[in-house]
């Protein structure tokens, strides 16, 4: 008597799991590749560059006491201009967006200095905005550690986490 039923076999199921995975690869890159901005796509080598040397002057960044926030993003200017190759403008105005720096015209900065809920939010709307053409990142500056983890936490929910947001005291 033959049994008719089908069976499983092994190399089956492993074809099955392969192709499960290189899907889900494939889908997680173009997911990848859909958060980046113009400038990432445009030219990758000088976003790399300008980000890794802007990310390590950044990191020097000593913001001195200020009354206002714009006296926060001259200084930080300032001090990037000074200390980088990079080519950094203050407040451009372009086609109706204006980040707080733009740094080589792949990297835009966004400062708040102890933003309430409602600065967060409009921050966020704005960065979003920011990052379809450029890198961007996020300047906190006297900002609780609370509203740093809420601002990153709203970030990664809206899939915005490849927004960085740096942290000053």
């Amino acid at each position: 008597m033959q049994n008719n039923s089908t069976q499983i076999k092994p190399e089956h199921l492993l074809c099955a799991a392969g192709g499960l995975l290189v899907g889900a690869w494939w889908v997680k890159n173009k997911v990848k590749e859909a958060a980046q901005s113009r400038a990432e796509h445009d030219d990758p080598e000088l976003v790399a560059a300008t980000c890794e040397e802007i990310g390590e002057v950044l990191d020097q960044w000593e913001p001195d006491s200020y009354d206002t926030e714009d006296d926060f993003v001259f200084d930080l200017g300032s001090h990037l201009d000074q200390e980088s190759s990079c080519e950094v403008e203050v407040m451009p105005g372009i086609a109706g967006t204006k980040p707080d720096v733009l740094v080589d015209d792949v990297l835009a900065l966004e400062v708040k200095v102890n933003p309430n809920k409602a600065e967060l939010d409009r921050c966020v709307g704005q960065c979003a905005g920011y990052s379809r053409r450029w890198v961007t990142w996020i300047v906190l500056i006297d900002t609780p550690p609370s509203k740093i983890g809420w601002l990153e936490n709203l970030l990664a929910d809206k899939r915005l986490d490849h927004i960085l947001v740096w942290s000053f005291s």
